[in-house]
């Protein structure tokens, strides 16, 4: 028989009951267990002994093209949160996207850089439908972006996603897919046999460490690849650890930013170039005309007569070494934080942010490794990632935004700063940063020759 209680008594009880069950809802400690004794590590590194090193059959062949992707004036801009949606109403360069085609015989790889924030979650979604009808795996589409904050948004669905890329536009994301896959098809067109080397120049006087102000601790390296083709066309594909925010947050004009200017001055004296950003979280791009399009351009083109000046010093080789892969990453739940001890339940940032698919993505040319991240990570790391590349043998590039996002993975030590990078935009606690710099060691040590 059911107790009758005061309609007054019931609702006290339920407010009770909700102020007692509700903080455990929303709020959660933060979970410090060591990653190595997680089964998320365990099943990482289980996928890791399935990954399959790069093969070697017939020389390398090489093709690249670009095609625009510039969505119309009025479409939302992706970058920062403050925006709330706002559209460009000027386009001061367009955005593009620009991909290598690489094939030895055997294997079929393609390097994708978007002049985009990142390479969106719906839009690698829609790629991945429309894969098989193109003859491709999703393996073998190296996703990346040059992380430009003045490019177009209307890309993301959830509630984090439309605060930094304003509203979704479903037919934004169907036409990038499909310019895309075009530039892949292009590329492929273009394929001969081709010679490449690798490079690289200090451009300290250009990033900097905005997480700590640390001058020692920066990845300052220009990278970049050289290809000559048999017919004699020449490209080059560049990355660097700055991030491309120089231009106001607030100024409604389309533009590609630092990367742009780089990429323009390039391609004065070679047939073709590319930007990825590299290793970017915790760095930023020094310039010296305020928050302008001159200091874009400064900025640009001073990279790009730094590459231009390396370059002929560069020795390139025919190689029929190519591979590629694409390792799933398994992760804790989020914790997104909450002061210094607490976070907001994952089911809290699930609703917000969405629940994607993570991976790592890896592609290797002759002795040179790509490896792709889906985040920002810090370029403090790349001093240990190169050191091990080297002792093997071998040259490294890292990129960021493969089509997946993470938020910012930081050294474990900078966990605990009351910084951006360290709260607001780190999402899966106080061993990420260890636990990435692992599994990235582990997939370099796969590529031993």
């Amino acid at each position: 028989m059911r107790p009758n209680y005061p309609k007054s008594s019931l609702f006290s009880l339920c407010w009770l009951l909700l102020l007692f069950v509700a903080p455990s809802c929303v709020v959660q400690r933060l979970d410090r267990t060591p990653y190595q004794q997680t089964s998320y590590y365990t099943q990482t590194l289980k996928g890791l002994q399935e990954q399959q090193p790069a093969t070697m059959a017939d020389t390398l062949q090489a093709g690249w093209a670009k095609v625009n992707i510039t969505p119309e004036v009025g479409t939302p801009m992706a970058g920062y949160g403050k925006r709330r949606g706002m559209k460009y109403n000027q386009v001061h360069d367009s955005v593009w996207v620009r991909t290598f085609a690489f094939d030895n015989g055997k294997s079929q790889t393609y390097f994708v850089a978007l002049d985009m924030l990142i390479a969106p979650m719906e839009i690698t979604a829609a790629l991945e439908q429309k894969y098989a009808a193109h003859g491709l795996r999703p393996e073998q589409v190296y996703l990346t972006a040059t992380h430009t904050h003045t490019s177009f948004g209307g890309w993301g669905k959830k509630l984090a996603g439309r605060i930094m890329a304003g509203k979704y536009k479903k037919r934004v994301v169907q036409q990038t897919t499909e310019k895309i896959l075009q530039s892949i098809k292009l590329a492929q067109a273009n394929l001969q046999p081709t010679r490449f080397g690798y490079g690289s120049i200090n451009a300290a006087s250009w990033v900097s460490n905005r997480l700590t102000g640390s001058e020692a601790a920066r990845d300052t390296l220009l990278r970049f690849l050289k290809f000559e083709q048999a017919s004699g066309s020449t490209a080059i594909l560049c990355t660097f650890a700055a991030h491309p925010t120089i231009l106001p947050s607030m100024q409604p004009i389309l533009s590609r930013d630092y990367p742009g200017a780089l990429v323009y001055a390039l391609e004065q004296k070679y047939d073709f170039a590319a930007f990825s950003a590299g290793a970017v979280a915790s760095h930023r791009a020094v310039y010296h005309h305020g928050d302008s399009f001159e200091s874009v351009q400064e900025t640009g083109q001073a990279l790009a007569q730094l590459i231009l000046a390396a370059v002929p010093a560069v020795k390139t080789a025919y190689t029929s070494r190519l591979g590629s892969s694409r390792l799933p990453l398994y992760l804790p739940e989020p914790q997104w934080r909450i002061g210094d001890n607490h976070r907001f339940a994952p089911g809290l940032f699930y609703t917000l942010f969405g629940r994607y698919p993570a991976y790592l993505s890896s592609l290797q040319l002759g002795n040179t490794i790509m490896l792709g991240m889906p985040a920002d990570y810090s370029g403090e790391f790349m001093s240990e990632l190169e050191q091990q590349a080297k002792e093997q043998e071998q040259h490294l590039l890292v990129t960021g935004f493969n089509g997946g996002y993470l938020g910012y993975i930081i050294p474990d030590e900078h966990y605990k700063l009351k910084k951006y990078e360290a709260r607001a935009m780190n999402f899966y606690g106080p061993h990420s940063g260890s636990y990435l710099q692992e599994v990235l060691r582990r997939m370099i040590g796969l590529y031993r020759p």
